[in-house]
């Protein structure tokens, strides 16, 4: 069974950026899987450090057919075992409580992952939720 991980939360209200930290902070790999979502990864222990949302209530509000999603453009320059990698993080907890991530085929033989952001836990401090 696996351990709860503590989250940790920093919300600038000026920036609306939301910071996201899996236990303490602390010097990781940082992707940037879209213009406004990054990543940081501890690669030898192969765990997620944090997540960062720029414009998180943007990220966050419906369009009126559903969640809004953005293409991972970040991981195509990524060599293929690290592509994987990050692709097993995003989808496995504590990431996938934040991130759907999916695919789309746009022709028979290129699909291109996506990612939508969840709803903040409802633990979430209360200034976050007032961004939603």
């Amino acid at each position: 069974m696996m351990d709860k991980v503590k989250e940790l939360y920093e919300y600038d209200e000026t920036g609306d950026v939301l910071d996201v930290y899996f236990g303490e902070k602390r010097a990781a790999w940082t992707i940037e899987l879209t213009d406004n979502i990054t990543i940081s990864i501890d690669r030898p222990a192969r765990k997620a450090v944090s997540l960062s949302f720029m414009d998180f209530s943007e990220l966050i509000r419906p369009t009126a057919w559903g969640p809004r999603s953005f293409p991972l453009t970040g991981l195509a320059d990524l060599p293929a075992a690290e592509r994987e990698m990050v692709i097993d993080i995003l989808t496995s907890p504590p990431v996938n409580a934040w991130l759907d991530v999916s695919a789309v085929q746009a022709l028979p033989d290129s699909p291109f992952a996506v990612t939508h952001l969840h709803l903040p836990p409802p633990k979430t401090p209360s200034r976050l939720a007032a961004a939603i």
